[in-house]
């Protein structure tokens, strides 16, 4: 993972053009240089300063007409997404920003020291996941198994792309904290100790503010060891009877989330505004068959070794029932909210990313798997081939997407088939790409129309 990172070096040319820096980061990383840099959380400066923000990607605000009394035919400039990263870059922002200082290179919060740093703090946070990922599973299964679902999430998902390729996303970061989340939730349900839910109120937090979507992970130590009606009713009663540290979960969970209700009050004028003006869930046009399946974005169509996991869900129902009821109720509700988005292909980008948040919680099924088909002679050698091929199929796609061989959003079946395992393309493949690709109609999608025509047979 270092030496893929430190190869790629997405930070050499930050001055002329950013890498890492750029779409989605830029708003969850803009909540720094406006506070400590231009010291204006409005973002009043973007609209007076020489500099055209918006052709570097380095500001990205919603504008919106301003509702408030004090300025009622006013414009008002908001970061779209909320400032849950911006707290994990925090520490290595100010580093950055002191190296910035003491050297040769601008201290604007975008030059080579900040990204460079990014990245380094993408790393920070993968490595502290996969050291819980690793105490998490040794709970249950062996040293070997444990090892080799480590292996398998990371060089076998997309989870190595969004780590190494664009590490400034949020999905490494929100894998590390849910993954933490999870391993306190076995110990603070086993142990009932106050300090287990200090840490799920402060971890739970800052996932949801994050990616608001992820508050689904509660369910987790809501249904965790639950395998009857009548356990159900006694985990009820267990949170009745711990309802003070149950308010400590809640309060601080609200506390971490506070930043940004008070940002919202004092840009918008409301506690709570939705930012993703226009963008919203059809929940009652879902596009779970394309999301999962296909060439657009599948997840198992790019991430095809998650079917293990899929499959472990069947042996923890059989060995490991305690996890049964709460990983696949997660599973289902996650996947159900996710691809009722507007965008169930979720903008550009390598597979389905928005399930990487979770793959610590799936690395639990497919250690199940592991666990129980490696057992047997007859299959350990099938199923351990079959791992290798799809992990090296992980690696070959994730090279093909940094080359632009298979595209971020606009992918067909025959585009597929036309690079597959291409390492290196003629005149002709990229001619025949260019004509296979369709890319995706945005104006339908965001008014919940079908747009995309898939039939998985």
């Amino acid at each position: 993972m270092i030496w893929t990172t430190f190869n790629l070096k997405k930070w050499k040319h930050a001055e002329t053009e950013a890498k890492i820096i750029t779409w989605d980061v830029t708003s969850y990383y803009g909540y720094l240089p406006a506070a400590f840099i231009h010291y204006d959380l409005s973002l009043g400066f973007v609209d007076t300063d020489s500099v055209d923000y918006a052709a570097k990607h380095q500001f990205w605000p919603e504008r919106l007409n301003s509702e408030l009394e004090s300025d009622p035919k006013g414009e008002i400039k908001v970061i779209k997404t909320t400032m849950g990263l911006s707290f994990m870059y925090a520490p290595f922002f100010f580093m950055a920003h002191g190296f910035a200082h003491l050297s040769k290179y601008e201290p604007n919060g975008f030059s080579q020291p900040y990204e460079f740093f990014l990245v380094v703090s993408c790393l920070f946070y993968l490595f502290i996941g996969l050291y819980y990922l690793r105490k998490l599973l040794l709970f249950t299964f062996s040293e070997w198994v444990t090892s080799l679902t480590m292996v398998t999430i990371l060089a076998g998902t997309n989870l190595y792309y969004y780590a190494s390729a664009e590490p400034a996303m949020s999905h490494a970061f929100s894998f590390s904290l849910i993954t933490c989340f999870i391993y306190q939730s076995v110990l603070w349900l086993s142990e009932k100790k106050i300090k287990r839910a200090i840490y799920l109120g402060l971890l739970g937090g800052l996932i949801v503010l994050i990616r608001p979507v992820n508050v689904l992970i509660f369910l987790f130590p809501l249904l965790y060891n639950v395998t009857t009606a009548k356990q159900f009713i006694e985990r009820i009663n267990y949170f009745t009877c711990k309802w003070k540290q149950i308010i400590t979960i809640a309060f601080l969970g609200f506390f971490v989330l506070l930043p940004q209700f008070i940002y919202w009050k004092l840009i918008t004028g409301s506690w709570l505004f939705n930012s993703y003006v226009g963008e919203r869930f059809y929940f009652n046009n879902q596009h779970i068959i394309e999301g999962l399946f296909s060439y657009r974005k599948g997840w198992l169509t790019y991430t095809p070794i998650m079917i293990f996991a899929c499959i472990g869900l069947l042996f923890l129902f059989k060995k490991e029932r305690k996890y049964f009821l709460s990983i696949s109720v997660f599973l289902c509700i996650n996947i159900f909210v996710l691809y009722s988005w507007w965008s169930w292909w979720y903008g550009g980008g390598f597979g389905s990313r928005p399930m990487i948040d979770c793959y610590g919680l799936l690395a639990i099924p497919m250690a199940s798997f592991y666990s129980v088909t490696l057992r047997k002679m007859l299959v350990l050698i099938p199923i351990f081939s079959i791992g290798i091929a799809l992990i090296t199929l992980n690696q070959i796609q994730t090279f093909q997407h940094r080359r632009g061989i298979i595209h971020w959003d606009s992918m067909t079946k025959k585009a597929y088939w036309n690079v597959f395992l291409k390492m290196n393309m003629r005149a002709d493949d990229w001619d025949r790409q260019e004509r296979y690709l369709k890319p995706p109609d945005q104006i339908k999608a965001r008014a919940g129309e079908d747009e995309y025509d898939f039939n998985p047979f």
